[in-house]
């Protein structure tokens, strides 16, 4: 076991580093199953974390694999459908996959989650948020993204340190992922002592949001929480918030770390800060942006997606080499016995631990980091 264990963090180190560790390839690919949005409203994110699985798991064979086998990612569209998202997964479970990624949203994750669940499969998702996720836990789902309580935590930590006890606006978009965050982050920020004096929402494809923005602007809200998931639907009302004159400043969920973001909300999305688990100017983050920018260009560019998807696929890596097997069961059991795992996300120096009651590999508020958009681009971080 010792040996394994040293092979995995040898690995580990090396991918992390940009370095060349090395070894020799046989037997059968192991198939990980990866479920994407392809076209629809999730498609602005998961594309990105799509790209980066494909590049992240070419470098990991580059360095001899998985147990000395080749990693073969499997893609299914799930069509932003919670129906078509459940079939997929008994889709891939039956094409032998060992382990299915969901990179497509919260909404369709929680219906791809119960079938993976049935199957006993072991399954999860680098960003997925919603709290129903791993709270209650789920015995064969696991997650590196900030679940609702924990981002929440860490935004009205940053809210109180700077405005107070501010009055808080939420704008959300109507999707299920964008309901569904929305009222867990409305419920947290009460339970906070945070009033909430206006609740506007957007139905996807709506292009005039000017009522919704007058009456955010009316409501004297000292800031305004932008939540969901349809990114471009989003864009119109925080340019619209600025057409209205509408001082307050802007804060959104770690979905807008999105590359894209910055040029769909132009000039008005200066100073839009960003609720997420990577701080994209850690030296160790920036050699593994440095080899996705290198393979996809600037897109890459100061994407925490790709960093979180990426990290996940380590991640599951090392589960398999220390389970000794692609058995599902013991790959499960591997993943909830990780202790101390060195990570990319968070803050330097963070560490992944699960166990049978915490599922989350971010259960600590301190891990969460604010990004600012300046210049037409992401800048770092919001020192706080």
């Amino acid at each position: 076991m010792r040996r394994v264990v040293f092979r995995s963090l040898l690995t580990v180190a090396a991918f992390a580093c940009g370095g060349s560790v090395s070894f020799a390839q046989s037997g059968a690919p192991i198939i990980i199953g990866v479920t994407f949005d392809a076209a629809k409203q999730a498609s602005y994110y998961a594309l990105l974390q799509k790209d980066a699985l494909e590049v992240c798991a070419t470098d990991m064979n580059e360095k001899g694999g998985v147990l000395g086998r080749p990693i073969k990612l499997q893609f299914e569209d799930d069509e932003n459908n919670p129906a078509v998202g459940s079939q997929k997964v008994e889709k891939l479970a039956a094409d032998g996959a060992v382990v299915v990624l969901e990179v497509g949203s919260s909404g369709v994750g929680l219906a791809a989650q119960r079938k993976a669940e049935e199957l006993k499969l072991p399954n999860g998702s680098p960003a997925n948020v919603a709290e129903g996720l791993t709270h209650p836990v789920k015995p064969w789902y696991f997650r590196t993204g900030l679940r609702d309580s924990v981002a929440t935590v860490g935004l009205i930590k940053y809210l109180k340190r700077k405005y107070g006890e501010p009055t808080v606006a939420i704008v959300r978009d109507a999707t299920e992922t964008g309901l569904a965050v929305s009222d867990n982050q409305a419920k947290f920020i009460e339970q906070a002592g945070l009033k909430i004096v206006a609740k506007e929402q957007i139905t996807p494809g709506t292009v005039d949001v000017t009522a919704q923005a007058l009456r955010v602007k009316a409501s004297g809200a000292k800031v305004v929480l932008v939540i969901g998931a349809s990114t471009a639907d989003l864009a119109n009302y925080i340019k619209m918030h600025k057409t209205v004159g509408n001082p307050a400043p802007m804060i959104g969920n770690n979905l807008f770390a999105v590359t894209t973001f910055p040029k769909l909300a132009g000039p008005a999305g200066e100073g839009f800060l960003v609720v997420d688990s990577v701080d994209m100017s850690r030296p160790d983050v920036k050699k593994v942006e440095t080899l996705l920018v290198s393979k996809l260009g600037e897109r890459a560019k100061e994407s925490s997606q790709m960093i979180q998807a990426c990290e996940f696929l380590r991640l599951w890596g090392d589960a398999i080499t220390r389970a000794g097997s692609t058995d599902r069961a013991k790959v499960r059991d591997a993943m909830e016995a990780t202790k101390g795992w060195p990570t990319l996300l968070g803050r330097a120096g963070a560490k992944i631990s699960f166990a049978p009651d915490n599922h989350d590999a971010i259960d600590s508020a301190d891990s969460v980091v604010l990004r600012v958009i300046k210049g037409g681009q992401f800048s770092g971080v919001v020192q706080d």
